[in-house]
């Protein structure tokens, strides 16, 4: 792959850019919700009150839309990931706009 000296400095800072979060460990396409669960233990309050905090990372996965729990300890580590693949989408689009900007020129 030739290097990125030869680009216009706006692509060449998102090539890079993209060369970063790529570079990083954990991307995640989903998206976060809290929910409320029953323990399903009797006696406890929420078989009647509004249940326990739960957060669910939901995904599609072969076509499926599908859930995943996440514990409260990663709650952090996957928002992380969620909007590292956030900005790789949105630098991506970035990129595709300069190669849509360079086949208009070259049609000309």
């Amino acid at each position: 792959m030739a290097g990125r000296a030869h680009l216009p400095p706006l692509e060449r800072r998102a090539v890079s850019r993209l060369h970063v979060l790529l570079s990083q460990p954990g991307v995640l396409h989903g998206s976060l919700h809290h929910i409320a669960r029953r323990c399903g233990k009797r006696g406890c309050g929420c078989a009647e009150g509004e249940g326990h905090p739960a957060l669910l990372l939901r995904v599609r996965s072969q076509g499926r839309q599908r859930s995943v729990y996440v514990p409260g300890a990663w709650e952090g580590r996957v928002r992380e990931w969620l909007e590292r693949d956030r900005e790789i989408r949105r630098v991506l689009l970035e990129l595709s706009e300069f190669y849509v900007a360079r086949l208009r020129e070259r049609g000309r």
